[in-house]
């Protein structure tokens, strides 16, 4: 993407402290996650825009994902959250559930807001070449000069995640009270967006380590650590096998992916598509 200018169409979600980690931190697992998957990191949202994604997919070479830190201070519930889940699986378009490969780690709130059971969670697929934390964009983002891409209204103030239209390249002027810096960016990629399944109720103790290998850790650590609680869920499944964008069980170890991440994807079947 070039520099100061925004692509015409684009997703663009705006992030914060969540499951009570800091942005600092989470940007720096992130960028583990993109290191172990080959350039691939899954970011996980509140609401799916994959039909929407597919929609501005046909008409762009490469769909942009535009990431920017939210203005407004963080709510209690996502500094202190009564409880947090690791998701790990996703559904596809025919229903199945299929595990989310090994280097994924994707945690939210157990419950929402008014205290109900969380049902749904979803996860943008990304790609990157570029460290995350090493971008500088240079772009502002503002929200009056967006609209939905296929409904063409405004953006709703509570509206996180988004795949937009630009109506004016005044929105790459420099940052005022009512716009948004880009903190860096990625290229989504099939299938854009996905439902997530089969969470995993996460104890304090894990809630610490998480935090401290995230904080002071380096990416060996990192990696151990999700290898470690993602099989908690993995041995105890029976997941379905198959071809589809990220479907099949992962055959290569955390380990295997910090020593030979490229040769790990050619032979996934689950990334293989993807490449």
């Amino acid at each position: 993407m070039t520099t100061n200018h925004l692509p015409s169409t684009f997703c663009w979600t705006k992030m914060g402290t969540e499951s009570g980690e800091d942005l600092t931190a989470i940007i720096r697992r992130k960028e583990w996650e993109r290191q172990l998957g080959g350039g691939y990191f899954f970011w996980g949202v509140g609401q799916s825009v994959g039909e929407n994604a597919k929609v501005a997919a046909r008409d762009t070479p490469s769909l942009c994902v535009l990431f920017s830190p939210m203005s407004s201070k963080p709510k209690a519930i996502d500094v202190a959250p009564p409880s947090v889940v690791l998701w790990n699986a996703w559904v596809d378009a025919q229903g199945q559930v299929r595990q989310l490969p090994t280097h994924c780690f994707i945690t939210s709130r157990a419950s929402s807001s008014s205290g109900r059971k969380k049902e749904s969670h979803y996860a943008l697929v990304c790609f990157s070449d570029r460290e995350l934390s090493s971008q500088q964009e240079g772009i502002c983002v503002s929200p009056n000069y967006l609209r939905n891409l296929t409904t063409n209204k405004p953006l709703g103030a509570s509206q996180v995640t988004s795949i937009v239209r630009v109506l004016s390249q005044r929105t790459d002027e420099a940052c005022t009270t009512k716009g948004y810096a880009v903190s860096f960016t990625a290229e989504l990629r099939s299938p854009y967006c996905v439902q997530l399944a089969k969470p995993l109720l996460l104890d304090a103790s894990e809630l610490a380590e998480i935090k401290a290998i995230s904080e002071l850790g380096d990416l060996e650590s990192w990696a151990a650590l999700v290898e470690r609680l993602r099989s908690r869920v993995a041995k105890n499944t029976e997941w379905i096998q198959g071809t589809l964008d990220l479907g099949g069980v992962d055959q290569f170890s955390s380990t295997d992916y910090l020593n030979h991440p490229l040769k790990c994807l050619e032979h996934s079947n689950g990334w293989k598509s993807l490449a």
